[in-house]
Parts: structure tokens; sequence; C-alpha cells
């Protein structure tokens, strides 16, 4: 003869020893083999208290999410994404809502919502998981005749595993496309072509050798006969100024003054732009221009005259709207420079 398996507790004519391991052992088909020996301790406090308090779920932590969907917490787990979806789409957008937020700030409210979207599920996943397995074990006792049915029809397999499976596959396949692109690795954008500083005026061209000059030739002697003086007497001739001898090598010509003036230095740039800073080591303003560059800004970096002597002021733009500059402004934080927003001049 088989052995009959004691009833639920809802049958009550059971001992309380008996009710205890009826109890356990719907516990143990509804949690399955994982971890029972956590859940198992945990469960039993909460039914002698009455109550589910805040107990620390190191799984639940970690995973999260997909905790929830292998445990079969729907409604929690419906819950749970779309919180994490409102705060990270507000996160997204506050800097348009609070231009001048500091970038520390905002990196400070993300990290506040990856702890809390950490320690909810943490701290309140086994009174979630407690509460969803107390109703379903109530089913099935009022389905079944005994105990042994009851926990076959909550051990007995069910489709939420393999739609945990599922998602697990598209989060999975999701990420790859993110990351590889459709037909292999996303394009690399092409370094960021320089721009030329404002004021910088380009090298003159080298000065052109003018062409030789041909020595001058001795004067010709005039062989013509003197005229006769009056009276008869014939006039010397005038004696020839003495002739200096060529130089071997004639002297350059001075080269022509370039007609173009030097361009002055533009100090007020048309459109909204970024003041990044006043440096007074040139080194470290070029610095901060390059790591700029690099990020694809357009840099303007020109002298500014002091009474601590010549400084270099870095800014970024020109452009044409203020959200291109709000834009512009955030990608400068990002790179740990300050950055200051400014109307058109």
């Amino acid at each position: 003869m088989t052995e009959t398996p004691p009833a639920a507790p809802a049958m009550g004519t059971q001992a309380q020893p008996q009710a205890a391991s009826a109890t356990e052992a719907l516990y143990r088909a509804a949690l399955g083999s994982e971890r029972l020996a956590h859940y198992l301790p945990v469960f039993a406090r909460f039914d002698e208290l009455g109550v589910a308090r805040p107990h620390w779920n190191l799984a639940a932590a970690t995973l999260s999410w997909h905790w929830l969907l292998y445990r079969r917490l729907w409604r929690e787990a419906l819950v749970y994404l779309l919180a994490l979806a409102v705060a990270l789409a507000l996160w997204w957008w506050l800097p348009t809502l609070w231009p001048g937020m500091p970038a520390g700030v905002r990196w400070g409210l993300l990290a506040a919502i990856a702890v809390v979207a950490v320690a909810a599920p943490g701290w309140w996943g086994d009174a979630w998981l407690h509460a969803d397995v107390r109703r379903r074990m109530t089913a099935a006792v009022r389905r079944a005749r005994t105990v042994q049915e009851a926990c076959a029809l909550l051990a007995s397999p069910s489709a939420a595993r393999r739609v945990w499976l599922l998602v697990l596959v598209l989060e999975l396949g999701v990420l790859a496309a993110w990351r590889f692109g459709a037909f292999g690795p996303a394009p690399v954008d092409p370094p960021p072509v320089p721009e030329p500083l404002v004021g910088e005026r380009p090298a003159d061209p080298a000065p052109v050798a003018p062409a030789a000059t041909a020595a001058p030739s001795p004067a010709v002697a005039d062989n013509s006969a003197p005229a006769p003086a009056p009276g008869g007497e014939t006039a010397a001739p005038p004696a020839a100024a003495p002739m200096e001898p060529a130089s071997a090598t004639p002297e350059p010509a001075a080269p022509a003054a370039d007609p173009t003036p030097p361009a002055e230095p533009r100090t007020r740039l048309g459109g909204h732009g970024v003041a990044v800073g006043i440096f007074g080591d040139p080194a470290n303003a070029e610095r901060a221009a390059q790591r700029l560059r690099g990020a694809g800004l357009p840099v303007v970096s020109d002298p500014v005259e002091s009474a601590r002597g010549s400084l270099t002021r870095v800014r970024v733009g020109p452009f044409s709207t203020r959200e291109e500059a709000q834009e512009a402004a955030e990608t400068v934080r990002n790179l740990g420079l300050e950055a200051r927003l400014y109307g058109p001049r």
C-alpha cells in the first residue's frame, strides 16, 4: 500500500506537526529545488509573524528583472520595468529642463537610480515571492483532494521558465545588434580636422631674389678733336672723372612689402557659443583645445591681455541655435571641463 501524505492545512483535520510538514511540502513543490535553505526559514518566520518583512535576497538584488521573471512575479516585473524606464527617461531629459545643471549632480542622480534599482528587489523580493507562493498554494489546495495532488499541481511544468529563457535570448539579441550593427561593426568616424586658430595669419612667402643687373659699361672716349679756341690756341680737353670699378656681385634689392596687413585677432563671434575657460599657461590651453577637437567640437582660441599678462581664452562655437550650444556644453562637461553658455554677440 502506498502511504497517503497529510492533507493540506485548509482541510483542518490533521494535527499541528502534520500541518507544518504539509505546508513545508507545499512550499517545496511551489519553489522547486533552488535555494530552499534560504526560502523555507524566511517563509516560516513570515508565517509566524503573520506579515512579510523586508529581508535581503542577493539573487533578487543582482538579477532584479530576470529574477522576477524566473520566479513568475509578472506584475512586480512589469511595475519594476516601467518605473525604471520612467526614471531613466527623466534623467535623460533633465539637462533640457535645467540647462545649467552641474555634471556631478546629473551623474549622482544616475547613481541613485542604480542603487534603488538594486535595493528594491533585494529587500522586498522575498516578501513578493512569499505572497505569490501563498496565493498559488491556496488555489492548488482548493482544486486538489490531498496534499500530494496539490504538490503535483504546484510542481507541474509551466511556460514560465520558457518565457524567461525567451526574454533572455531577446535581450542578448538586442545587445548584439546594438553593438555590432546589422552587417558588422559600426563604422568608425574619421578624426576631426583641426581648425586654424582665430587671428593666426599664414606664413609670409619666401622672398624672391631679384635678377642681377648688368654692370654699367665704361664710357667710350671721345676721339673727336677739340674745337679751336679763339686766338688760334687749342683748348685742352677736360679731364675725365675717375670711374669707380663695378662691383662683382650686385646688391640684392629689398623684398617687397606685404601689401596685406596682418589680420587682427577676432574676439567677438556671432551666434551661440560655450565659454570653456581662460588659461594663463598656453600649454594648458592647447591641451584643452586638443581634447575639444578630439570630441569633434569647433574650437576658438585667442589671446587676451590682462593685468596678469597675456592669457589664452578657449571657446567652442559658434552655433546657430541655443540647442546646439547646449549639446556642445554637455559634451564639454563630459570631458571634465567647465562650460558656460552665452548668446549671440
